[in-house]
Parts: C-alpha cells; structure tokens; sequence
C-alpha cells in the first residue's frame, strides 16, 4: 500500500510529555514541602493578629520561594528543546523522504532537491517552536501558583480546615499534570504539522487532502473535511490546516501533480 500521509511522531511526544510530567510533580513536591506544613501556622497566625493580614507576608515569602524554585527546575525541560526539536524534524524528515519515494518513485535527489538540502524555513520555524514552548513551560508555575494562593487565603480567611485545605491543594495537582500533557502533545503535532507543509511546499506540492484518524474524538468540522482537497494557499474556514489546531491529530495527504 502507497504511502500516503507522515506518521506522528508519538516517541518525541512520549519523551516531551515525560520531561513535563516530571517538572510537574516537581512543583507538587515543593508545594508538599514548603508550603502544606505552613497551612496550620498561617490559621493560628491569623487568629493571633485577630484576622489581620500580617501573615499574608509569610504567604507571599512562600510563593518566592516556590517560584524560584520552579524556574530551576524548568531548565531542565527548556534547555532540552533543542534536541525534542531536532529529533521531531529527523522523523518528519523521514516520513517526508518516503512519501516522495512513495510517490513518486524518486528519491528526493532524483527530483532536484539537493540530498544535503538547505531548508531556509527551518531554523526560523525551530527558534519559533523553541520560544513558544519555554513560555508555555514557565506558565506551569504561574498558572499553579496563584490558584493555590487564593485557596489558601480564602481558606484561611474563612476558617476552613487544614485538612480540607490540603486536599484542595492537591486536588489542583491533576490539573498541572493535564496541562503538561497538553502542551506535549499539541505542540509536538503543531511543530510535526508545520514541517510537512513547507517540505511538502518545497518540492511544489501545493494542495492535499484532508485525512482524520477516524475515531470518536476527531471534531465534528474535521470530520466534515475528511477527504476533501484544500491549497496551502487557501486552508478551510478558520485558516488553520491539519494538525494546527490544538490537539489536532488530523494529516495532511499530499497531492501529487
């Protein structure tokens, strides 16, 4: 059967989600430290100043530290986006090598593409990847933080127990880790998605086919376009092509003049 479409790269998607995940809990873990056993001194606190703000002070220290701690930690995953991203565009590469191949029965030097290519567009769309991700991965903390500020000035404020503080606490925990795997695997398929088309525009592909995976959770307009043919020059209503929208698991099938 003829290639047709670029596989998804899932192992750079698993490694990235894995990275994420582990700064995730890593900031539930300082919180576990630094602030949950503070819960109960912030309460007594409170009742000695007789429900003045004084220990917000205290809070505020808190939360410093917790965010200097989790910009430390962020360089783990920031300072390995540069390989995440070289290895997305070495398997995007190949995919791209077999469907010309595939296709047209030519490897990509046959058909006048230079087997040690220059990609003009690649770098600047790696640096752009780059960017966007280390802000995506610094808002970790400063989504996390503040919610968990409010639950505790408001718990505290409201006479809520130190038990039922720290469950609400972590119950914000899965939220984190949700929003981890979400950026893993929408900016994986965005960056995997970018690639195919200028690769593809670059060997004058200028139109494709809509494709889904086909399952229950592909959206309903997608599943309206499945099959149809657009231009990169003319993408569907809302400008976006396959894979482009947030977690879009959508491809792209060339079409082969």
């Amino acid at each position: 059967m003829k290639k047709t479409t670029f596989l998804p790269p899932d192992s750079q998607e698993r490694e990235y989600t894995r990275l994420l995940l582990r700064f995730s809990r890593q900031m539930q873990s300082d919180v576990n430290k630094l602030l949950i056993p503070r819960i109960g001194n912030f309460k007594q606190q409170f009742d000695r100043e007789m429900r003045g703000d004084g220990w917000i002070d205290d809070v505020e220290t808190i939360f410093v530290w917790l965010h200097d701690r989790a910009i430390n930690h962020s360089l783990i995953v920031t300072n390995k986006l540069p390989d995440i991203a070289n290895r997305i565009d070495s398997h995007n590469d190949r995919q791209f090598a077999m469907i010309v191949r595939a296709n047209l029965g030519q490897d990509i030097g046959s058909i006048g593409v230079n087997v040690f290519r220059t990609e003009p567009f690649l770098l600047p769309l790696k640096n752009d990847w780059i960017k966007t991700n280390t802000d995506l991965i610094k808002s970790l903390p400063t989504r996390l933080h503040p919610e968990l500020k409010g639950i505790i000035r408001r718990g505290v404020q409201n006479g809520v127990s130190v038990k039922d503080l720290q469950k609400e606490i972590k119950a914000r925990y899965g939220v984190s880790d949700i929003r981890a795997r979400l950026i893993a695997q929408d900016q994986t398929l965005k960056f995997h998605s970018s690639l195919s088309e200028y690769r593809l525009k670059s060997v004058g592909v200028e139109k494709y086919i809509w494709r889904t995976v086909q399952d229950s959770r592909v959206r309903p307009d997608h599943v309206e376009r499945n099959g149809n043919e657009y231009s990169w020059d003319k993408p569907p209503a809302g400008g976006l092509h396959p894979g482009q929208e947030v977690r879009c698991r959508c491809r792209a099938e060339p079409v082969f003049d």
